[in-house]
């Protein structure tokens, strides 16, 4: 009887090394999104209605796909903008003061924070979600079950011609079991983006396919370099 208990905890463990899911940021597989956004600034998703009606609802539904969907925080970059007069010159020119939001949770008090009514009074420059957050991420030494980001493309100085107004990346981990492909595909479709690209990724593994070229880890991401070695607003 003792043998069968004994060879019994063996197969136990066995299965549970072959089943368990590797979350560490080295090895964990995620469906990996770059969504180009559309250049009309009257549909940013930083607006708060646009949000709201828009992205709120198709991330929302990717975020209660997690354990940890209430454990979810944001980073969010936004400026107060006024026009000041140069004593120099006596030329007018933007000034922006940076907003400190606090803490940013996954909850409409919160996106009322960020958010914006319009694109004149303020400046948006960057979103990030974290799910879990990025302390629990650090503490148990895992990536994300769900990750995004969004840039605004608007106002770059050193792109030229803008050709995109938002870069978007979602990254969502593959054991989540989440059927993401129809989320995003209907949520690029509704906000009509320029392009939305899909493909397997490590979290923390640099990657080489064809023109493409990411050379960090997914958490930064950026639209510049990314394609053929050169800025995307280019092509």
């Amino acid at each position: 009887m003792k043998l069968i208990n004994e060879l019994g905890k063996k197969v136990v463990s066995l299965y549970l090394s072959l089943t368990k899911v590797d979350i560490s940021s080295e090895n964990r597989l995620y469906d990996f999104y770059l969504i180009f956004g559309q250049k009309d600034e009257s549909k940013s998703p930083w607006l708060t209605k646009i949000w709201k009606s828009d992205f709120e609802p198709y991330l929302n539904t990717l975020i209660n796909g997690s354990e940890y969907a209430k454990e979810t925080a944001l980073r969010v970059t936004k400026y107060n903008s006024e026009i000041r007069i140069s004593k120099k010159d006596k030329k007018e020119f933007i000034y922006n003061t940076e907003i400190k939001l606090g803490r940013l949770r996954w909850n409409y008090k919160s996106h009322d924070k960020w958010t914006m009514p319009n694109n004149t009074d303020y400046y948006f420059q960057n979103f990030e979600l974290w799910t879990p957050i990025w302390t629990i991420c650090e503490k148990r030494q895992i990536s994300p079950d769900i990750f995004i980001t969004i840039s605004n493309e608007c106002h770059n100085k050193n792109i030229g011609e803008v050709q995109f107004g938002y870069f978007m990346v979602v990254a969502v981990a593959k054991n989540l079991n989440i059927d993401s492909k129809p989320i995003l595909k209907e949520l690029s479709e509704r906000v009509n983006s320029r392009a939305t690209i899909l493909k397997t990724r490590k979290w923390n593994k640099t990657e080489n396919v064809g023109n493409w070229t990411f050379v960090n880890c997914i958490e930064y991401t950026f639209s510049n370099g990314i394609y053929k070695g050169k800025n995307l607003h280019s092509f």
